[in-house]
């Protein structure tokens, strides 16, 4: 066998090896198609990965009660119980909603379909579309939806078990709809025959059975949502307790889900939050302001307005760099326990991240114990499961802040009570605490209502309405809802502790400065005790000049280097106060120097004894200080009067002097604050800006990677393509050379055959061998135009060697139009 015929052989089997295995893939699925192009299909075991998201039972049930209370369906009750359906465990939530026609069950049952808008101020809290799916194949393998408008009647099937009995290689989602009076359409029958063959539901009278209970409960329209075959734990039991409280549904103790908190140990009970193991206390803090009821086993959760129902409210905000507006956040103290903490974040109304401890505290130092916070987090983005953000600058950065301010109001809330009370030893958070403000909500009208100051909330009924409020403004249903928060309530809370921390900062400066201003150079390096005292041995130099006449001071007149060392440590009280003294005769000299007169020399006496009273006091002998003092009385008695006037006005001018300089430093603090808070504003947002182009710069590095990338597969596909293209000219040289061949072998058969022809009138008179060797040429000649043929079927796909006469000259003209194409000039054509 040749190179040649080699290679095609090979191309034919790969070619036959491909058929056969798209084959399989046709068998394997049914594709479908959008102007040819195949569109994407969804596994049945995507139904099982996609619920692996919520690691916590809690939040796949949050999704189903998410769907209820979004505007398109608008529920104002929403009931979840547990019951049996022939013997099996199940789950149900049944709502009073718009219900769903059979478009919009199918785009729940599909994915990423998610068209719901806003409404009023009730935003909705879906997004991607995936919540339904997520959410009830992480509680159990099977779920069916009953969901009944003004016009119809639908049922839908979402089953794992069902997709693995029929070896589905696709999600199919059987959906039946009726009309009102109960006839099926009949593009539903196989849906009909698939939900009654694969649910629990196995007639079509116990599927209408399921749809009246819609109207028993919720009215004409509604949603009822059946969910069974229930995750189970290890030890083959569901994973929710049914059984410890027969109006809740909990996790039993000592189950995991993906976090150490919901490891619950009954020692450990009191630290953890009740939302973490009670689906009634979740549900009474899922909504920030709630707009619909929910019923757990028959009796309604008490909802409540987690930002009114601390102690010790007080309202700060938060301006992001990122943002325009302010975010209010609402800090107070639980009045619960003081165990359960932390910041509760809330998206669109949602529940995200609760007790979410910020700064202070995470440290074991007692720091911000009991202190919640409240705020709702638009701005960010929620994780797919909605018990999380993602994690990017903005969620830090406000997390980082968070703290700042939950640390700064625990400082001001210890702060005020310690002014108001400050012989209380016991930490405020360990003290009985009552929310500042009582509401309510009505169970008809679903409106807020805040009750006077004095209502104990424990003692209201289990239903409360309007009329029953003691506020006749707000006691009827048809009152418009009273606004949570007053104008006054907008802005923040005062800071006194920030302030006075601030001003004692100051003033401590300002006692630094005054006590070192009269004793300090220019300079702000610390005199010590010989050059403080420098000045007043100069004084007292010149006053014990010879030009003196009192002998008694001749003894003192001796040079500055004669002067015994004084070291601060030797330096008593007495010392204190002369000290004191020569700072007020220093200010004397700088007022009576500002007015413009000339300053009145110093007291000889009086300097004499400070400098006698500094030097000799080491003796510390009782009749030597006696007499000091003494000399020092009978110096001031005759001190002159005008002198001491003198010296008061000069203390009035500087203590004018001070206060002004003080109110300017206080100007200048603030100003140079405000210049402060500028600057790190204008440094946060170049931070900020900083970090986007590096974002940027980041995406477009990726980009070009990618682009390069590209670029080298497309040169590698290029290089393979000329290998292929000089494979085929090598080929194509081949076959030319062969085909010249046989045409050359054919033309030499034409010419023997014509020669046979003339010759023809001979042939009778041949023997019997010369007969038969004839007859092997024209077989040869036959098994040659075959052989030609199949060759030709290469160039020739259309060509049909069943229909071809090998003994004519047909052949041989098709050979010879192939010779001519081949053998013409025009090579790329052929390529």
């Amino acid at each position: 066998m040749s190179r040649f015929e080699g290679s095609l052989e090979d191309r034919g089997r790969l070619e036959r090896t491909g058929e056969d295995q798209g084959e399989e893939d046709r068998r394997a699925m049914e594709v479908r198609r959008c102007r040819g192009i195949p569109l994407s299909a969804v596994s049945p075991k995507f139904l099982h990965t996609n619920s692996t998201s919520h690691t916590w039972p809690f939040s796949a049930i949050a999704e189903l009660i998410d769907n209820a209370y979004d505007p398109d369906v608008m529920a104002k009750q929403l009931w979840i119980d547990w019951t049996r359906i022939k013997g099996i465990d199940c789950l149900t939530f049944q709502d009073n909603g718009s219900g769903m026609t059979q478009r919009k069950m199918y785009k729940m049952l599909s994915f990423g379909f998610s068209d719901k808008q806003k409404v009023k101020r009730h935003i909705p809290v879906g997004v991607y579309g995936n919540g339904f799916k997520s959410g009830s194949m992480r509680l159990g393998k099977d779920a069916i939806v009953f969901s009944k408008t003004t016009e119809s009647m639908s049922v839908g099937l979402l089953s794992q078990t069902y997709l693995e009995t029929i070896r589905a290689q696709q999600v199919v989602v059987p959906i039946v709809t009726f009309r009102r009076v109960g006839q099926n359409q009949a593009e539903d029958v196989a849906s009909l025959q698939d939900i009654l063959r694969y649910s629990l539901f196995n007639t079509e009278s116990e599927l209408f059975s399921e749809l009246r209970a819609i109207n028993a409960t919720s009215g004409s329209t509604g949603t009822r949502i059946i969910i069974w075959n229930l995750r189970r734990i290890t030890n083959g039991e569901t994973e929710f307790d049914f059984n410890t409280d027969r109006y809740d549904i909990q996790i039993k103790a000592n189950t995991c889900h993906g976090h150490d908190k919901y490891k619950r140990q009954d020692s450990t009970m009191q630290t953890v939050p009740e939302s973490d193991y009670s689906l009634r206390a979740y549900c009474s803090i899922l909504y920030l302001k709630p707009r619909m009821q929910i019923i757990i086993r028959g009796q309604k959760v008490k909802t409540q307005l987690i930002s009114k129902s601390l102690a010790h409210i007080a309202k700060d905000h938060y301006r992001p760099t990122f943002l325009s507006n302010r975010i209010r956040i609402t800090f107070g103290y639980n009045t619960k326990s003081k165990e359960q903490y932390g910041i509760m974040m809330y998206h669109k109304n949602r529940l995200i991240k609760a007790y979410e401890r910020v700064g202070c505290q995470r440290k074991a130092d007692g720091r911000g114990v009991g202190v919640i916070g409240v705020i709702e987090c638009n701005f960010l983005q929620p994780t797919h499961n909605k018990q999380d953000f993602d994690n990017t600058d903005k969620y830090r950065k406000t997390v980082y802040n968070l703290g700042l301010k939950l640390e700064e109001y625990w400082n001001e809330i210890r702060y005020k009570c310690k002014k108001e009370n400050p012989t209380c030893t016991i930490p405020i958070e360990d003290t009985t605490k009552f929310p500042d403000q009582t509401w309510v909500q009505c169970d008809k009208c679903l409106k807020w209502r805040r009750l006077p100051d004095g209502i104990n909330y424990r003692g209201l009924p289990e239903q409360w309405f309007c009329h029953m409020n003691p506020d006749p403004q707000f006691r009827s249903c048809k009152a418009e809802e009273e606004p949570e928060d007053s104008d006054d309530d907008q802005r923040s809370y005062p800071k006194p502790y920030k302030r006075q921390r601030r001003n004692s900062k100051i003033q401590k400066e300002d006692k630094k400065q005054q006590v070192l201003a009269p004793v300090l150079p220019p300079s702000t390096t610390p005199l010590s005790d010989n050059e403080v005292w420098r000045p007043l041995v100069d004084a007292l130099t010149a006053y014990s000049s010879p030009h003196s006449t009192n002998p008694a001071y001749t003894g003192c007149s001796t040079s500055r280097n004669s002067m015994p060392i004084i070291s601060g440590s030797t330096l008593s009280a007495t010392l204190e106060r002369v000290k004191k003294k020569l700072a007020m005769h220093s200010a004397v000299d700088a007022c009576v120097e500002t007015d413009g007169t000339a300053a009145p020399p110093l007291s000889l006496p009086f300097l004499r004894k400070q400098i006698l009273a500094t030097t000799q006091m080491n003796t510390k002998t009782p009749q030597r200080e006696t007499e000091w003092r003494e000399e020092v009385e009978e110096d001031i008695t005759e001190y002159d009067q005008e002198k001491y006037w003198q010296e008061e006005q000069c203390e009035d001018k500087e203590e004018e002097r001070v206060a002004k300089a003080t109110e300017l430093y206080l100007e200048e603090a603030e100003t140079m604050e405000i210049k402060a808070n500028a600057w790190e504003e204008v440094q946060q947002q170049q931070q900020d800006q900083l970090m986007e182009l590096m974002q940027t710069t980041a995406q477009e590095r990726d980009t070009y990677k990618e682009q390069v990338h590209q670029l080298q597969q497309e040169v590698k596909e290029i290089k393979h393509r000329c290998e292929y293209l000089e494979v085929i000219r090598r080929e194509r040289n081949e076959l030319k050379s062969r085909c010249e061949q046989m045409k050359r072998e054919l033309e030499h058969m034409k010419r023997q055959r014509v020669t046979m022809m003339q010759n023809s009138d001979m042939t009778l008179n041949l023997d019997q061998g010369t007969q038969n060797g004839m007859e092997e040429n024209c077989r040869k000649l036959r098994s040659l135009r075959c052989t030609i043929g199949r060759l030709l079927v290469t160039f020739v796909p259309t060509l049909d060697l069943d229909q071809i006469d090998f003994d004519g000259d047909v052949i041989d003209g098709v050979l010879e139009q192939v010779v001519n194409e081949v053998t013409s000039p025009n090579d790329a054509d052929f390529i």
